[in-house]
């Protein structure tokens, strides 16, 4: 039963994986921060924005590259620019001749994009999920991280989440909220994200960090039960990380037909919720995403090629947070049903090192690999050197020469 639920998980992943290989900024772009504006439309399902981008580049450098999905850029404002052209998802910037190496530029931008938000009808609720710059013009490589203020407007009977920290609500006289985030520690673009919609809520105090919980379909009490163990985790995770949490805020989301760990907040899919109700262990994937929040989020891979290292240790973990709630069974049948699934890949002859030569088109197989063999890779290594061990290297943080 568990190894049929991980692979309609799986599905829910699919269509994102497979596409997560987003073009690689060539152009040495180190973006120090984002201000983001977005005004979305959840009638006609379109956006308009703008984004503030600091960024440093070397020396003498005549062009830089941003992902720009299927936005269209309507205008570029800052100094030293000469212009810009947009062509396969990038705009290029030109940058005049100049001594410095920093530079901020304003982009404004529209568009009714097919993917990286899915707009809901029934409820009316938007989400973002993946593709970041579907959204907001950004430097989508892994790689590159930074800070971020992201402004939301939406209709007056609308609430939002997103990113950050929650810094002001602005009821304006058009009938419309603006809500501003902030999220003062640098993180790559494709974890920042933002929902919208009408929710019931449930709110609860862990350590001075304020958890949020939202759903349409269920009660603040069912809310409450739904993710009774969430402070539980973040307490676990700070343990085995030996780093707290780096926010004052955390939500968690029951919408759509996701499952996506964002900075700060998760998309977790609406039926979800009920599967919890009925059995009070079926916590992987609170915790898979919570666990995002240290291994993936806060350190993310060089590239795509090494996306193990994100999905592995997260699936993992959510294994050792159930050996820690519900006993070493629930643990050993979780490592056995991921265990399953990378058998049969390799009965299939698809097994394959976890570091890829290339993400660009990863098979359902490919996939399966990173979480569930990866996971299972680091269950070996446990064994291997004992829990004592295990996590001591986990928490290590220097090394003596």
């Amino acid at each position: 039963m568990l190894e049929k639920k991980i692979l309609i998980f799986l599905l829910t992943y699919a269509y994102a994986i497979g596409l997560l290989a987003q073009s690689f900024n060539t152009a040495q772009v180190d973006v120090l921060h984002y201000e983001v504006y977005v005004a979305p439309n959840l009638t006609q399902k379109n956006l308009k924005g703008n984004v503030l981008i600091k960024f440093k580049v070397p020396a003498n450098t005549d062009k830089v590259v941003f992902d720009s999905g299927k936005l269209t850029v309507t205008r570029l404002e800052g100094k030293h620019t000469k212009g810009f052209k947009q062509t396969k998802n990038k705009v290029v910037i030109s940058l005049a001749s100049s001594d410095t190496t920093t530079y901020e530029i304003r982009l404004f931008y529209k568009g009714a994009p097919k993917r990286g938000l899915v707009f809901l009808n029934a409820p009316q609720q938007l989400y973002t999920v993946y593709f970041t710059s579907e959204w907001m013009i950004c430097n989508a490589a892994p790689a590159d991280r930074a800070t971020l203020k992201l402004e939301v407007l939406v209709p007056n009977q609308f609430i939002s989440t997103a990113s950050g920290v929650l810094e002001d609500t602005i009821q304006r006289k058009d009938k419309m909220t603006l809500y501003a985030w902030c999220q003062d520690y640098e993180t790559p673009a494709y974890t920042y994200g933002f929902a919208i919609g009408r929710f019931n809520e449930f709110q609860q105090q862990y350590q001075g960090i304020h958890l949020k919980y939202y759903a349409k379909q269920h009660t603040p009490t069912e809310i409450e039960q739904i993710f009774q163990y969430t402070a539980d985790m973040l307490s676990f995770f700070e343990e085995k990380s030996g780093i707290p949490f780096p926010q004052s805020t955390y939500s968690q989301i029951l919408m759509g037909n996701h499952y996506q760990e964002m900075s700060g907040f998760s998309i977790l899919k609406q039926s979800y919720g009920k599967l919890i109700l009925n059995d009070s262990t079926e916590t992987n994937l609170i915790a898979h995403e919570l666990a995002h929040q240290w291994w993936g989020n806060m350190i993310t891979c060089k590239n795509w090629n090494h996306f193990w290292l994100n999905e592995g240790f997260a699936t993992f973990l959510s294994a050792a947070y159930n050996e820690h709630r519900f006993g070493k069974e629930k643990y050993q049948q979780d490592i056995a049903a991921y265990f399953g699934v990378f058998d049969k890949i390799r009965a299939n002859g698809n097994d394959k090192p976890l570091v890829f030569k290339d993400w660009s088109n990863p098979t359902r197989a490919d996939r399966n690999l990173v979480y569930f063999k990866g996971a299972y890779v680091l269950h070996l290594l446990k064994e291997e050197l004992g829990d004592e061990s295990f996590w001591m290297g986990i928490r290590q943080k220097e090394r003596n020469n």
